[in-house]
């Protein structure tokens, strides 16, 4: 061998090391970038086939060069200048191609919204010579598509008054029964929330949303707030989730809940009772003394657990977690025998 062809090992052993840390590199960012591109832009598809062929003969292209040898120090040095442009131009060349098919995709990139920390306020109109106080709660979510919805939760501070009242004024005999406290809080405060059906609605009818994704929506919109602890009892300290102490018989009503958004798994399960039937959906209310815990039934073409009432599948829905789909329970609340119909539409 030559003096001319004897390599420097050390510069060898640089230039394989680099090469292989860019090859590396792009790797992680191919991966991230179909990661991102699948699940938060939705892309589909021929774009998605278009996107991955693209990722494979780029990782192709690049491995292969990290096992080219150089004879001589001058092509060693050449061949870290050449690997470095060749892997920067790759990624200039592929986000050129995710630019072009992010912008034919059929779903575009969803900034998630700010949320305000200081998101009630109280808003004072004038309806028909009456001056009307408005609870409102600006509220930003995902629904299972992981599509962002913004919506004002908003209703008059005189009805939470009244929805307040009538659930202390209820009687606590020996016949109790939560269906019958259910339904008692249900129907008087329907037509509390008529602020609330029309800005569903209008979300229904700006996306022209199926009769399924409406209901997610709904859904979604009530398992996106904070849980929280509703006792009838003082607050201890102990708990693991915020704490509302000294709630008579340990629930807010529908009306209470839309205005504070505070709740445990009941004051959800009423309120989204109250609004799904109001939208002529089949629903119930199944409480397990098993589990100490209330959940959602809905009558939909669905997968997953149910439970049959005059023969008709409602499947479960839990409604204190985010992303729970319908006909999911679960596991430590899965097993179904103890899950008991208390209030059925």
């Amino acid at each position: 061998m030559t003096k001319h062809q004897k390599p420097n090992g050390c510069f060898v052993g640089f230039q394989r090391l680099f090469s292989g840390f860019m090859a590396v590199l792009a790797t992680i960012f191919l991966v991230i970038v179909l990661i991102f591109l699948t699940y938060e832009v939705q892309i589909q598809g021929v774009s998605l086939l278009i996107l991955t062929a693209s990722c494979f003969f780029v990782l192709r292209y690049i491995w292969k060069k990290v096992k080219r040898k150089s004879a001589s120090n001058k092509e060693v040095f050449k061949g870290v200048l050449s690997d470095f442009l060749r892997t920067i131009s790759v990624f200039v060349v592929f986000s050129i191609i995710m630019t072009i098919l992010i912008k034919n995709a059929k779903y575009k990139i969803q900034i998630e919204p700010k949320k305000d920390n200081n998101k009630t306020e109280i808003v004072t109109k004038t309806e028909n010579g009456n001056q009307i106080r408005y609870i409102v709660n600006k509220q930003n979510w995902k629904d299972f598509d992981r599509n962002w919805h913004q919506m004002d939760f908003k209703i008059a501070e005189n009805s939470v008054k009244l929805s307040k009242k009538n659930r202390r004024n209820f009687r606590y005999t020996r016949n109790f029964s939560w269906g019958n406290f259910y339904k008692h809080m249900a129907d008087h405060d329907r037509p509390l929330l008529d602020q609330l059906y029309a800005s569903f609605d209008k979300i229904q009818k700006d996306k022209k949303l199926s009769r399924r994704k409406f209901a997610e929506l709904i859904i979604t919109s009530i398992q996106d707030i904070e849980y929280n602890y509703i006792k009838s009892t003082p607050c201890d300290g102990s708990e693991e989730f915020p704490c509302v102490g000294n709630v008579r018989l340990g629930i807010f009503a529908p009306a209470e809940f839309s205005a504070n958004l505070q709740g445990d798994c009941d004051s959800r399960t009423v309120l989204l009772f109250v609004l799904l039937k109001k939208f002529n959906y089949k629903v119930a209310i199944l409480n397990s003394n098993e589990y100490r815990h209330s959940v959602l039934g809905i009558s939909l073409p669905a997968q997953g657990k149910y439970k049959t009432y005059n023969r008709r599948k409602y499947y479960f829905v839990e409604t204190t977690a985010k992303g729970c789909p319908i006909g999911y329970l679960p596991q430590k609340v899965s097993n179904t025998r103890y899950w008991d119909f208390v209030l059925v539409n």
